[in-house]
């Protein structure tokens, strides 16, 4: 990210913001604008008198490999595609999360949230891989119909408040709205599971390395977040 009064959340980032605002009734600021690398993505102060301060960083595992086949097969015009297979590893939704929140990567994002001062720290994953987000939308989807897969409870890295799971994500009757399921573990009142709505308009264009934008410039108007902290009344 460039750094900076001008900086600008990227689409990841901003798809994270958006769903944590709806949920939480808060505005969130783009932290690292100006602050570096070792900075948390976005902060904010909840509303009323005891106004608390909280931060956010935003991340996937990597998947370098699979983005740099899909550079390759927008560049020759083919299709984008995934192969191989992922373990169902029914039941262990908890465990799994445990061994990523344990991954080199994920201890990073999760040493630079603790190193600076907040009353909460939420880690917000997305996964760029069906290997990955397989396990996510599990964790978010709702099974009206059907028996639940159970979640036990996570016990979370000391410091950190709240752990969400960007799920599933389809169009709403509008083509301009996403339906986004997300899973959110907090370590007081364990497990939620949300429906955001998301407006493709308010969000920045995708990486032209790997899609082309299809609408016209100008047409996108994301949030500007580089605006000191305001708490929401």
């Amino acid at each position: 990210m460039s750094n900076g009064p001008e900086a600008r959340a990227t689409r990841e980032e901003e798809v994270a913001f958006l769903i944590i605002e709806a949920v939480l009734g808060v505005d969130i600021r783009l932290a690292d604008a100006g602050g570096g690398n070792k900075t948390p993505d976005g902060a904010w102060v909840y509303p009323g008198a005891n106004a608390r301060p909280a931060i956010v960083e935003v991340t996937s595992p990597p998947d370098t490999k699979l983005m740099r086949t899909w550079a390759e097969a927008k560049r020759a015009g083919t299709s984008q595609s995934e192969s191989g297979s992922a373990p169902a590893r029914w039941n262990e939704l908890a465990e799994v999360c445990m061994e990523i929140l344990r991954e080199p990567w994920a201890l990073e994002n999760i040493e630079k949230l603790t190193s600076h001062p907040a009353e909460e720290r939420h880690l917000f994953l997305f996964g760029r891989s069906y290997r990955v987000e397989n396990y996510f939308y599990r964790l978010s989807d709702t099974y009206e119909e059907n028996t639940t897969e159970h979640v036990a409870d996570l016990v979370l890295p000391d410091g950190v408040t709240d752990v969400w799971f960007r799920g599933r994500a389809r169009r709403g009757q509008d083509s301009d709205v996403a339906e986004i399921r997300v899973a959110r573990f907090n370590k007081g009142t364990g497990w939620q599971r949300h429906l955001v709505e998301i407006h493709e308009r308010a969000l920045p264009a995708p990486n032209p390395g790997i899609v082309d934008d299809k609408v016209l410039p100008g047409w996108r108007k994301p949030k500007v977040r580089t605006e000191p902290i305001r708490s929401r009344t």
